[in-house]
């Protein structure tokens, strides 16, 4: 049987060793970010925190029993029946075999398996805590006492009883899998089948209100005084104040305690590290701590809502950390190696093995600002401000240009080249050079005193390269001219930076400069940079570069750096970072020099106006890409589109398929992208948006695969899900099979009218044939006949009557000339076609105007009765008749006036043309035998079409021609 819907959950690929939190940096560098109902919680209390089955976080709150992937929560689910909608659930445990359990406080356990409960348990009193053991049972620590749920049944542990009132992490499984049970009468340890107690209260250490057995065998013990720990002997640690509420050992073996009032302690060997709401935490009342797969560290608090503290590859340094001042300017490297760290108005710092070690001041610290920072050849200090230069040899410190008019009193960048010369940027003098390495009273040569010097840097090849608020400018080392600027004239350069393969590099407002032998490149949003201000440029030992700017750091790809340069690709491949990623503010530093350096342990340190960052130079775990899930599938106004069968509703349009991908340390940079199967030739890019949309999915099985990756990362496996799109009535087969044989029947038909309207032409071309050959015959041959006929009378007569001959010639003559004018009529007649589309009577007033034209004749047409449409050869027929009735008169009958009238009936179409001319006999009228065929001519037309024509007329009165045809159709003929 074909499955119509299946919702395919790929696991990660490979596995990975799971490491905690870094133990080596302070808490306070721990990127921290918290969660309350303003940002979608349930509630602010925060109960039991676990990692489900499909690797949701699932958080119980008093407001039910929620999910969440990192960036958004959702109920599990809404429906009252569920049993967890809006209930006050205080415990969860996530079951080996894919079961949820949840406890809630008014003392229900129930069994939630695919989103559905399979089993309820009522124990009558609150449910504090959940475990279960190697075997498979679960064990309940309520209000009411223990209990353990197995295969049997519910067994009530009558030697145990509840714990206090402000106990609730009271069951542990140490890693042997021994069951451990804190009650209010001490800890327990489960041996066989029954408990013997391990540690009982005492008045000196108060009451046990959690405890955990850490993986080197030492019992830590949460009291209502502080933790404790049982080797040997029982012990106090110094530093953490009790109630102790919460105990979490993480996958390095660090310890993380849990207080009721005085929030969250670290204990590394000993070593106790403290966070409350004096720092930032939202609440000192801790209820719960969990670890997730990543190794993040999740706090559940009492009206501080939900925590996640984690690492990041970039470490903040800054007041929490030791300096005295936030506001970082000056990264330098020293000598030895070691950096020298400098701000403005918080004092001058050295890192020396990871320790920053204040160093001193010429003046007060509140009162000093570090603008530029260099050694000299005696690794001697020397720092440039607004207050001019300051020497320091290890002992005390020597003061230059301390005068408000001295050259070098406003100093913006210090170098001291490998020829022992001070070169000293100003921001109101140039840069001036100091051939002896020391400050001259009167400095000669200044350059460039029309800019302010930003940057100063000698290249490997001893060149000086000098960045200005007018560009960037080259000083060569064999004294060429230098006020030729490498490139971004006008530009204000921020600062110079020569790479691992000597190309030089500049920052700029909007632009990155590259200077390579070849040439010069600008990378800006031309090649996909944002348009930002970059301050600094540093390599990593990855070879990949990284750019401090005013809106957080840029990480530029090693591989698509040399793309670009070497003009394979016109996309640069950057990583940005920001908040999310352990910065404190978005706000890099560039306004002293050097802005940046990297440290011997291959580490990136950038200012920033909130103290300096760390680059570490690798992260220190390396996760799987994400894992995708798929979360549902609605159409148009986000209604549900599958039926119960699992397949996608006939007609479903503007199909939102919904997924996310379970990341928890950086949820909102993940991407993604998708492609379904006969729709999308490729993958699609969606950014960060968790949905695909469709305006419709064809007909039939298709297959939707979605994978995620964090920024950095490769792309991971494949989440699919497989599509039924049930087809529309147009799109079935016996639809098609309809429309297929009504397209037959269609060309049969047409083909049938078509061959009908041919034969129909044919026939009346074959008529209009045959009307002519009997025109020809009954007028012209007829004609040729008595012609002929006369000729041999002639002939017999000429010897013996001449005078006879003589006027039969005349007569033959006449014959002639009236024949020769019948012959001409019928061929006007073949070459007079009625333009397409013009009307009867239309062409009635064209005959009438040939006929009488230059002639003093006057005439007219009228038409009455209402114009219906007849039968082309009716019409036909009807203009003949007119028109040889219209001939007569001219030939004949001298008229002054001539009218045709034209009558429509419901039945008949009567033509009647009237002159005023000489007139005759009609029962005297030239027949055939005389040679005159004009009236049987006219007769025979109106036969033809089934009517009849009459002809009046007396000598001196006129004529008068009336023809009649009935109409085809009508109910009367």
């Amino acid at each position: 049987m074909l499955a119509r819907l299946a919702w395919a959950h790929v696991a990660a690929a490979g596995a990975f060793t799971l490491q905690a939190l870094d133990p080596a940096v302070s808490v306070s560098q721990y990127h921290k970010q918290y969660w309350q109902v303003e940002q979608g919680l349930a509630h602010n209390y925060v109960y039991s925190i676990v990692a489900a089955p499909n690797a949701h976080l699932h958080i119980a709150t008093a407001e039910g029993l929620v999910r969440f992937d990192g960036l958004t929560f959702s109920p599990l689910s809404t429906r009252p029946e569920s049993l967890v909608s809006h209930r006050w659930i205080s415990a969860l445990l996530a079951g080996r075999n894919g079961s949820l359990w949840a406890g809630t406080f008014d003392g229900d356990l129930i069994e939630i398996q695919d989103g559905a409960v399979k089993a309820r348990h009522a124990l009558g009193g609150s449910i504090f805590d959940l475990i279960e053991d190697g075997e498979g049972a679960v064990w309940i620590s309520t209000r009411n006492g223990v209990f353990r749920l197995a295969a049997a049944g519910i067994e009530k542990q009558n030697e145990l009883r509840a714990p206090s009132e402000t106990s609730w992490n009271v069951l542990f499984l140490d890693s042997t899998g021994q069951l451990w049970v804190v009650t209010r009468d001490g800890l327990f340890q489960r041996r066989g089948d029954h408990f013997i107690r391990y540690a009982a209260n005492e008045p000196e250490r108060g009451e046990i209100l959690t405890a955990h057995r850490a993986r080197n065998g030492v019992m830590w013990l949460g009291t209502s005084r502080g933790l404790y720990s049982i080797t040997d002997r029982v012990g106090a640690l110094p530093g953490v104040a009790g109630p102790i509420v919460a105990l979490l050992e993480d996958q390095d073996g660090v310890l993380w305690a849990g207080s009721w009032g005085k929030g969250l302690y670290r204990i590394n060997h000993d070593r106790v590290q403290h966070w409350s709401a004096a720092e930032d935490l939202p609440d000192d009342f801790i209820r719960t701590l969990a670890e997730d797969h990543e190794g993040n560290l999740w706090i559940g608090m009492r009206s501080g809502g939900l925590g996640r503290w984690r690492d990041t590859r970039i470490l903040p340094h800054g007041v929490p950390e030791g300096l005295a001042g936030e506001y970082a300017s000056v990264v330098a490297r020293g000598p030895d190696g070691s950096l020298w760290l400098g701000t403005w108005r918080g004092g001058l710092y050295r890192l020396t093995g990871g320790v920053l070690q204040s160093q001193p001041l010429p003046l007060p610290r509140l009162y000093f600002t570090i603008r530029a920072i260099a050694f000299d050849w005696q690794n001697h200090l020397w720092i440039g401000n607004w207050e001019g230069l300051f020497e320091f040899d290890g002992r005390r410190y020597h003061r230059y240009g301390a005068e408000t008019e001295s050259p070098i009193h406003r100093v913006t960048a210090l170098l001291f080249d490998r020829s022992r010369v001070l070169w000293v940027g100003t921001s109101n003098q140039g840069l001036l050079r100091f051939p002896g390495g020391r400050p001259a009273t009167q400095p000669r040569n200044a350059m460039f005193p029309e800019f302010e010097i930003t940057a100063l840097m000698q290249s490997a090849a001893g060149d000086i390269w000098v960045g200005t608020t007018g560009g960037l400018y080259r000083i060569l080392v064999d004294g060429q001219d230098p006020r030729s600027p490498a490139a971004l004239p006008g530009r204000s350069v921020r600062s110079v930076f020569e790479d691992s393969r000597g190309r030089i590099w500049a920052a700029a407002a909007g632009a990155l400069l590259v200077v390579t032998p070849r040439g010069s490149l600008v990378l800006d949003r031309n090649h996909g940079l944002p348009e930002l201000s970059f301050y600094r440029i540093e390599e990593d030992t990855s070879g990949n570069f990284w750019v401090s700017s005013s809106r957080g750091l840029l990480e530029l790809k090693a591989a698509s750096v040399e793309q670009v340069l070497q003009g394979a690709s016109q996309t640069l491949s950057w990583v940005s970072y920001d908040r999310e990623d352990g910065l404190r503010t978005l706000e890099c530093h560039g306004f002293s020099q050097p802005p940046g350096a990297r440290a011997p342990d291959g580490s990136l340190w950038f200012p920033t106006s909130r103290g300096f960052i760390q680059v570490q130079p690798r992260m220190r775990r390396a996760l799987p890409p994400p894992r995708v899930v798929f979360e549902g599938i609605t159409g148009e106004g986000g209604m549900p589109v599958l039926t119960p069968e699992g397949e996608l509703r006939r007609g479903a349009r503007n199909i939102e398929i919904r997924f996310t991908a379970l990341r928890f340390s950086t949820p909102g940079k993940v991407r993604f992208r998708y492609r379904l199967s006969g729709v999308d030739p490729d993958w699609v890019d969606a950014g960060n948006e968790r949905k695909a949309r469709y305006n419709q999915i064809p007909a039939g099985a298709s297959r939707l695969e979605v994978q995620a990756r964090d920024p950095w990362g490769d792309w991971g496996d494949s989440a699919s899900i497989h599509l039924y799109q049930q087809p529309s009535v147009t799109q079935t087969w016996w639809f098609h099979l309809l429309t297929g044989l009504a397209a037959v029947a269609a060309v049969a038909a047409f083909y049938r009218w078509r061959l009908h309207a041919v034969r129909s032409r044919y026939a009346a071309i074959l008529d209009e044939r045959n009307r002519i050959g009997r025109e020809w015959h009954d007028t012209l041959v007829a004609g040729f006949s008595a012609i002929s006929l006369q000729i041999e009378a002639a002939l017999a007569a000429i010897g013996s009557r001449p005078e006879q001959a003589a006027e039969i010639l005349q007569v033959t003559r006449g014959m002639v000339h009236h024949y020769r004018a019948e012959a001409r009529r019928v061929i006007q007649d073949l070459r007079e076609n009625r333009p397409e589309g013009e009307t009867l009577g239309a062409a009635l007033e064209g005959a009438l105007r040939r006929a009488i034209q230059q002639r003093p004749i006057q005439g007219s047409v009228v038409i009455e009765g209402q114009p219906c449409p007849i039968p082309a050869e009716i019409q036909h027929n009807i203009l003949r008749i007119c028109q040889e009735a219209l001939a007569n008169a001219v030939r004949h009958g001298d008229p002054g006036r001539i009218e045709v009238k034209v009558t429509y009936s419901p039945d008949a179409i009567r033509a009647i043309v009237q002159d005023d001319g000489c007139g005759f006999s009609v029962e005297s009228a030239p027949t055939e035998g005389s040679g005159h065929f004009g009236i049987t001519v006219m007769q025979e037309r109106a036969r033809r079409s089934g009517g009849r024509l009459s002809v009046e007329s007396r000598p001196g009165r006129g004529t008068v021609v009336e023809a009649v045809i009935p109409i085809p159709g009508s109910s009367k003929k």
